[in-house]
């Protein structure tokens, strides 16, 4: 895979969050996402600082360029953070990785394995829903609206899920799900592995993303040899706990 990882971030960031269409009126990236107050993604090669419509980027910043630093938020965002005195905020952080033209094949998963085809979809209809599924997100799921998707499943019962939460017309981010009593059981590579097969004939690019502190996930992702890309930052308002000192 060749490399552009300005594209490959913005790819990313566009597809999770959405960003405003940029022109030489708006140099600094803004976010769609209501939820956020600001993006911040990194790889040792590019970089990219989304904020919030109407929230100004602050002088502070300025000279606080510094080089790549997995796990470790970068100074800009420190001092973009520390500017947002007046309110409580939440920073989460944790590795992006893109999907290679070529997968590191998983083991053969020890239950069936269904994906979103004509037959898979008849087939889904009939299964049990997971409790952690509302009725309507279920619905749009396994009647196609939600994308492409691939499941392990047990006795009539989806133990594993990896769908399509975001995407836009290049890109596509890859969900995964799977329930506590059959986590360690292989099967989160191979839905990943099945859903990226659905995914890649309609996008150019495929992500997955994760928190610093999954270590499950980290780990499906070595195990398919997903290609590291970067860290990614988020900014969200705390509507819990005392205000950030």
């Amino acid at each position: 895979m060749r490399r552009d990882e300005e594209r490959l971030l913005t790819l990313e960031i566009d597809a999770n969050h959405g960003l405003v269409p940029q022109d030489s009126d708006t140099p600094q990236a803004v976010l769609r996402d209501p939820s956020l107050l600001a993006v911040w993604a990194w790889s040792p090669g590019a970089r990219l600082l989304a904020l919030a419509p109407g929230l100004a980027l602050p002088d502070s910043i300025d000279g606080a360029e510094q080089q790549y630093v997995p796990g470790e938020p970068p100074e800009a965002l420190r001092r973009l953070v520390a500017s947002l005195d007046d309110r409580k905020v939440s920073v989460e952080g944790g590795p992006s990785y893109v999907f290679p033209d070529r997968l590191t094949l998983p083991d053969p998963p020890p239950l069936p394995v269904i994906t979103s085809t004509t037959e898979g979809l008849r087939t889904a209809r009939r299964l049990v829903r997971p409790d952690n599924w509302q009725p309507g997100e279920w619905d749009e799921l396994v009647n196609g609206r939600m994308g492409q998707w691939a499941m392990a499943v047990h006795d009539r019962e989806p133990v594993s899920i990896c769908f399509t939460p975001a995407a836009n017309a290049t890109a596509a981010e890859a969900g995964v799900w799977t329930r506590p009593d059959f986590r360690g059981k292989r099967l989160a590579p191979a839905v990943l592995a099945a859903w990226s097969e659905r995914e890649r004939p309609a996008r150019s690019v495929l992500f997955y993303s994760t928190t610093a502190d999954n270590h499950a996930s980290r780990s499906v992702a070595r195990a398919l040899g997903l290609t590291p890309l970067g860290w990614i930052w988020t900014v969200g308002e705390d509507t819990s706990g005392p205000r950030r000192d």
